[in-house]
């Protein structure tokens, strides 16, 4: 006689069912994408060293002095915690948006909720770009009072600030947000025309 290998109906809440269930989502769980992994990845690396730094307050404390005046060692050359950090961050924010969730979505979206996005990203470009400019300024003006010492040790008290901000953390942070924001104008840019060629296709056929 002819042995049939056994068959699970549908609906099964047996223990074989239950686990094949398990396995199914355990594995749509797991990015596939290199873009997902690679997001993921430099995210977690991103929030571990602003984690891992960020406590170490001495007195008096500096917003973001930590972050600063620490060196990291790695092969061959050392790196401030806060340039590790925009580095990971821009690369976790740059790999998300071209993966192929972020890019289904973006194409899906609705056109006025994609112009509009569209606007916040040049809305946030403009914000950046003065901020940038500011801190070139004030950083420049701090050495030149100072006398040209350290330009890490650089604080802003203004306006009235409870805490001094650090410079370099701060220049730090605003060329993370501008970069972003150029990157995100660009990637929408390149979306838009996706979305263009879809509708002119449409229309065509």
């Amino acid at each position: 006689m002819e042995e049939r290998p056994m068959e699970i109906p549908e609906g099964s809440s047996g223990p074989g069912a239950g686990s094949i269930a398990h396995k199914s989502s355990v594995r749509s769980a797991i990015p596939r994408d290199i873009n997902n992994v690679l997001s993921i990845s430099f995210g977690i690396l991103a929030v571990a060293i602003l984690l891992a730094y960020s406590v170490r307050a001495t007195a008096p404390y500096v917003v973001g002095e930590n972050l600063v005046l620490v060196e990291i060692y790695l092969v061959g050359f050392y790196a401030k915690p806060i340039t590790l950090f925009t580095y990971f961050f821009f690369l976790s924010y740059a790999f998300g948006l071209n993966s192929p969730i972020s890019r289904s979505r973006f194409l899906r979206m609705r056109g006025q909720a994609f112009e509009s996005v569209y606007i916040l990203a040049w809305f946030f470009v403009m914000v950046s770009g003065f901020e940038l400019l500011y801190q070139i300024v004030l950083w420049s003006a701090g050495l030149s009072v100072q006398g040209l010492q350290n330009p890490d040790i650089i604080v802003n008290w203004w306006p009235a600030n409870p805490y001094a901000i650090n410079v370099v953390f701060a220049a730090k942070l605003v060329v993370l947000i501008f970069a972003i924001s150029c990157f995100s104008l660009d990637y929408l840019r390149r979306i838009r025309t996706i979305r263009d060629n879809a509708s002119k296709t449409k229309i065509d056929c």
